[in-house]
């Protein structure tokens, strides 16, 4: 069996994520001069660039840039990265909560947080249900 395949679909998906931070980057400089903010145009183009370039860079001597790519994923790295996702997802839900009792007490409706809370809850129902029954 020819690893060949399995190179060429690392390599590229190496270069995945700095390539993202190029197409973000030309789409801040178009939503920010379509608003005629050139300054912002160029404060969020160059942002992006830096971090796709800090990402390029860096990967190769630091083991969270290189996660940050996404370059060569493996076992280990795959687990630090789901356990990262999951500690994000927990800071987010934790905030979302705050600001819905924070926004019930000032009087006012939940909104956005509310929503944010609803579809969180709902969507970690159904990946229980989905993920319990696929394995």
């Amino acid at each position: 069996m020819s690893t060949t395949r399995t190179d060429e679909t690392r390599g590229a998906r190496r270069w995945l994520v700095p390539g993202l931070c190029v197409v973000f980057a030309a789409g801040y400089a178009a939503v920010f001069l379509a608003h005629h903010r050139p300054l912002l145009a160029a404060t969020g183009a160059g942002v992006m660039l830096a971090y796709g370039l800090v990402l390029v860079v860096f990967s190769r001597r630091s083991e969270a840039v290189a996660l940050l790519r996404e370059d060569a994923p493996d076992e280990r790295r795959s687990m630090i990265t789901t356990k990262a996702a999951a500690n994000t997802l927990y800071v987010l839900i934790t905030l979302a909560v705050v600001m819905v009792f924070v926004r019930l007490a000032q009087g006012t409706d939940p909104g956005t947080w509310g929503v944010l809370c609803g579809v969180g809850g709902a969507a970690f129902v159904i990946s229980i249900v989905y993920e319990s029954r696929r394995h």
